[in-house]
């Protein structure tokens, strides 16, 4: 007499503890970045319109720079072929008889912050770096 085979399928395998504990930590993770993401947002940064536009001096060695105030950020231009672009994250400014003193923080993010600090000539509209007061950089005259 022939025995029968009792077919028996496999148990289904249940995902292990370990690889569900991973992604419920990971998916908390990303939740936890996108909340503060949102709430730790800075502030939005909106440059004076007195500083907006492109700024020229003629001093030797910076005949070809140019230093660029966006409503919202700052370029600087080295040559004709550099041109560093940064997200204004702060401004602070104190007003010092005629001149404004401007305090610019800037970088792509705060480990990366940088600071520029410069008068703004009310009276000739100029503006002169706080550690270089010698290099006077004036407003390019826009052309229409």
């Amino acid at each position: 007499m022939k025995r029968m085979g009792i077919a028996t399928a496999p148990p289904t395998e249940q995902p292990s503890n370990k690889s569900t504990t991973t992604l419920v930590v990971i998916g908390g993770l990303l939740l936890v970045g996108l909340i503060y993401s949102i709430v730790a947002r800075d502030p939005a940064v909106s440059c004076p319109n007195e500083l907006i536009g492109a700024w020229i001096t003629s001093a030797n060695g910076y005949e070809n720079s140019m230093l660029v105030f966006t409503t919202n950020g700052v370029s600087f231009s080295v040559g004709f072929e550099h041109l560093d672009a940064q997200a204004m994250r702060r401004i602070d400014m104190s007003t010092e008889g005629p001149r404004t003193l401007y305090t610019i923080v800037y970088g792509d993010s705060r480990s990366d912050e940088q600071t520029l600090s410069f008068y703004y000539h009310t009276k000739d509209h100029t503006i002169t770096f706080k550690n270089q007061a010698h290099l006077v950089w004036t407003r390019q005259a826009v052309e229409s």
